[in-house]
Order: structure tokens, then sequence, then C-alpha cells
């Protein structure tokens, strides 16, 4: 299915001067079995009534959603895997006519791996959509397995083999369920008495059939104004709920509302001689964050090793995750301070003082072990270079400095509490960081202890 035509221009009588609810969605592309949640903005007038939503596949964690001029909706794509659309509409019910709806397509991209025969040894890409994947070679018997992502809508791949010199081009069939999605929803709610309007939006170019309606406890009649897929519906007398099977070839869907005036507005109580205080509007929920940024850390503590090898440590270092397995691996870069000391007093000569400052630049790899509510654990290991100075004075000959660069290793376990965009951090590391010149023997590592901060984006 090329570029399909999206069904949901709904023509409505000059009465109904309501603007449509403006819709915006993200992520932008959906992958089925990465992304679990799709955030919905809609924004209409501040003195708009309840946004209602309706939806031909996946879930909404909340159907209406009340106040101020931005509503966020949350929907869960079908637990499915291969490709498909999904259309969402979003409306305001309105005391006269039907409402101003607004549809949008949200493109569900499927993942699986295409199994290729080709020649062995040959280099092995699929093209689909305009995107290439891989490339992967060939074992010895010819044969290939692909991971690519398929749009909705998409029929076949296009395999390029090379080996050598040699290229071959094919086109391989792509074994996708066909999928027709349809909507209907059924407006005001409750509907009155006197009747209300069913709205239908979907997904089709090809498919020219007039659609099939089935209602119970109620009569559906076209629109009088003539709009495509706006109906009016008029309960029966008696009928508590109202609901319409819609079908068209293969897509179906399903609308069903109750039946009565809302209650009236209760009785305004007495004045009282001083006015309660309303309780403050409760926030709304924290967005869900589909990807993270660079994040920064800063580290300090202290390292104890054999002896008098001990001393403060200072880390400051980023952190960028990687955009797979769900974001639980990152890479960092980190750079630190860390000094030992020592003085020693000798007998008729006086003191000698021995100092080693070192700055550290390492990279690591962080991986997230486990993640609950705010709590979060993770294991990191990493090393880099290691440059030091080493300075010694005395008050009975005369001082001398040395450096040179070495090198350190370290394996850790972090925990962290997240509040916001901070996290609270406690890490306890062993480091291995020996210093050797022809005058020093010392131990930059060890175990360490540190308290930290995390800024997230």
């Amino acid at each position: 299915m090329r570029p399909a035509l999206l069904l949901l221009a709904l023509v409505f009588p000059l009465a109904t001067l309501a603007a449509s609810p403006e819709v915006s969605f993200s992520p932008t592309r959906v992958v089925l079995g990465e992304d679990h949640l799709v955030e919905v903005e809609v924004r209409v007038a501040s003195d708009a009534g309840p946004v209602r939503a309706a939806a031909s596949s996946g879930t909404f964690a909340e159907p209406v959603v009340e106040g101020g001029p931005k509503r966020t909706f949350r929907w869960s794509p079908p637990d499915v895997r291969y490709p498909l659309a999904a259309i969402l509409v979003f409306w305001v019910d309105t005391p006269q006519g039907p409402p101003e709806a607004t549809v949008i397509r949200v493109p569900l991209v499927g993942r699986t791996t295409l199994p290729i025969t080709t020649d062995r040894g040959a280099s092995v890409e699929i093209e689909i959509a305009g995107r290439l994947f891989g490339p992967i070679q060939a074992d010895r018997r010819g044969k290939a397995r692909i991971p690519v992502e398929v749009p909705p809508g998409e029929k076949e791949a296009r395999v390029l083999a090379t080996r050598g010199k040699l290229k071959t081009t094919r086109t391989v069939p792509l074994d996708v369920p066909p999928h027709w999605p349809l909507v209907a929803w059924l407006s005001p709610q409750p509907m009155p008495p006197e009747g209300g309007w069913l709205g239908v939006a979907g997904v089709d170019s090809t498919d020219t059939s007039p659609l099939e309606l089935k209602p119970q406890g109620a009569t559906v009649e076209p629109a009088p104004h003539g709009a495509p897929w706006v109906y009016r519906v008029t309960p029966l007398p008696g009928a508590e709920t109202v609901s319409v099977a819609v079908r068209r070839h293969k897509a179906q869907a399903q609308a069903q509302v109750q039946v009565g005036q809302p209650p009236p507005p209760p009785e305004p109580p007495p004045t009282p001689p001083e006015p309660l205080p309303l309780p403050p509007p409760e926030p709304p929920p924290a967005p869900s964050r589909v990807r993270r940024g660079v994040a920064l850390h800063l580290l300090a503590g202290a390292f104890f090793a054999e002896g008098s090898n001990q001393g403060p440590l200072v880390a400051l270092g980023l952190s960028y995750p990687l955009p797979f397995w769900g974001q639980r691996l990152s890479l960092e870069a980190e750079a630190g301070v860390r000094r030992i000391a020592l003085t020693v007093t000798l007998e008729n000569q006086g003191e000698l003082r021995s100092r080693v400052l070192a700055a550290p630049v390492l990279a690591s790899a962080r991986l997230t072990l486990l993640e609950g509510g705010a709590f979060a654990l993770h294991g990191r290991v990493g090393g880099g270079l290691l440059p030091f100075q080493h300075d010694v004075s005395s008050n009975f000959q005369s001082g001398f400095q040395e450096g040179k660069l070495s090198a350190m290793a370290f394996v850790s376990a972090q925990a962290a509490y997240r509040f916001g965009h901070w996290s609270a951090l406690l890490e306890p590391r062993w480091e291995h960081g020996p210093v050797r010149t022809p005058r020093l023997d010392a131990k930059l590592g060890g175990i360490a202890f540190t308290l930290g901060v995390r800024y997230e984006p």
C-alpha cells in the first residue's frame, strides 16, 4: 500500500465554527516491540470541553482528558509485530451539529529478520522503502539472515548481493498480513434522546465499497448536509445504550454510547461566611522520556590501598546512551584528580615529604542492571591514561620533581536515585593504577568510595 489516502475529510455545516483540535504525537516514528507508549498532545481553546479519543487499534490510558488548552493522551500500540497503520481521532462534543474531529494516521513499523540465499561469501544488503539494511556476509552455504524494519504498506524488498566485481539485484516479497484500519465514534456522550452523530474514518486507497452499518438501539441515516462518512443517529424509545457496528470490505469498527440527558447541575449551596479555599489542581503526570541525551556526572570520595597509598579523589564525566537495548548501555568519558602524600621524619636530619598528584583520563561503559521507579543499579567498567607528577622536598637536601604516564583500570557498581533531571549517586569501585619510577613505587588505586550527582536533560 503506497502512500494511502487518509479518508478523514469530514465536511461539517457552517454553523459549527469551533476549530478542530490541533494534534501532534511523539515519537513520530513508532517501532513495534520497542516503543510501548506514544504521547499525543491535543491543543484546543482554553474554554473547550472534554477532549475525547478513539483508535482503530491499540488503547488509550484515558480516552477523555479535561482542562486547559493543552491535553495529553497516552496511547499504547497494539501487541503485534507486523507493520500496520493506526487511525486516531480526537474531538470535542458540541451542542449543535457534528463535532469538528481531527484524525491522524500513525505508521507502526515492524521488525523482522529476512533469510536470504545467495552465493557463499557474498555481501548482502536489503533495501526497503529507501532504507538499506546490512551488509551481512553469507556463510559457506550461501545463507544470510538480515534484521530489517518494515513500514506499513511495503510489499517487497530489494536484495543487493556483491561478490568481488559481481553484483546482483533481485526483489523478494514481504509476508505482511493485510490490514485495513477503521475507527468509528459517537457524539455527544452521553447521547440525548433527540439524537447525535456517528463519524467514521479509515485508510484505504483502492476500496470504493460503501459502509455497512449495523445499529443497535437506534436508527442511522446519512447526515442531511451530505458529508462523507458522517451519519445522524436517533436512539429508539426506551433504549439505554446505542451501538453501531461499521464494516467496509475487510475493515470493521464499533462505537457505543450511553443514552440519557446529563444530570442537571446541583443548586448552589448557601453562601458560607468565608469561602473555602479550593485545593490546588493536581499536577499533570510527568511525560515519559522517549530519548535521553548527554548526561553530566560529578563524583567525589577517597581511595584506599595498602600502606600510605590512600587519598582524596574527584571526577567529572559525560555519558551518552546508545540507541538500542532500551538505552540501557551508555558510553562515558571521565577526567579527575587524585592525590597521595607521605611525610617521614628522619632522626637527626629532619622531614622528608613526598607527594603524588595524578589526573586520570578514563573511558568506560555503563550498563543498567536493575531499574524500578526512581531507583536504578548500574555496572561500570573502564580504563585509560594516568599521567602523574611526583614531588619530593626536605629540609636537609634539595628536592626534585619527576613525571610519567601510566595506565589505570576500574570496575564499579553504581546506585542511583532519580528526582527530576537529577540523580544522587553512590559508587564503590575497585581500581588498579600503579605508578612507578626509579624513585617511586605507589598505587593510585585500590578500593574507592564516592558520592555524587548526575544531570540528565
